[in-house]
């Protein structure tokens, strides 16, 4: 193997996946949030460092990808739907691309099948509301 070829390998490696419908660059610590191997993973910082944004990030890498499904989570869900939340913000990167807003379900669905779900855990029993689902991606903006 080759030097430029390694340093291409690394370099890649070491980028997070990045699908169309991920609409702005992602500044070096929400890449680097986004490419986390764990299982789990805090991120941290004051209003405005993009926490948010990199939660979406996240849940967008693999819409692309049939049979993928990412479930991002709030408190409540007038939360997900304040001004700087994440519906406001899926409305704004999503809207305009071939996704579909279901607003009875509060999820997108994507070409490839793909679903991007928005919920809640107010209570301890809303735990139940997502019994039996399969997600590869849950994210919860707190």
């Amino acid at each position: 193997m080759t030097t430029s070829t390694t340093i291409k390998a690394l370099a890649q490696a070491l980028t997070p996946r990045m699908s169309p419908y991920i609409r702005v660059v992602p500044h070096p610590k929400q890449q680097a949030f986004m490419w986390l191997p764990m299982r789990e993973a805090f991120f941290g910082g004051s209003a405005g460092s993009g926490k948010t944004a990199a939660l979406f990030m996240c849940a967008l890498q693999y819409v692309d990808v049939p049979g993928y499904a990412a479930l991002i989570l709030r408190r409540t869900f007038p939360d997900l739907q304040k001004a700087g939340g994440l519906i406001p913000l899926s409305h704004e990167w999503l809207g305009p691309t071939n996704a579909v807003w279901s607003e009875q379900r509060h999820s997108w669905r994507f070409p490839s099948g793909a679903v991007l779900d928005f919920g809640y855990l107010e209570h301890e029993n809303d735990i139940y509301q997502y019994q039996g689902s399969e997600y590869q991606t849950i994210c919860y903006d707190e």
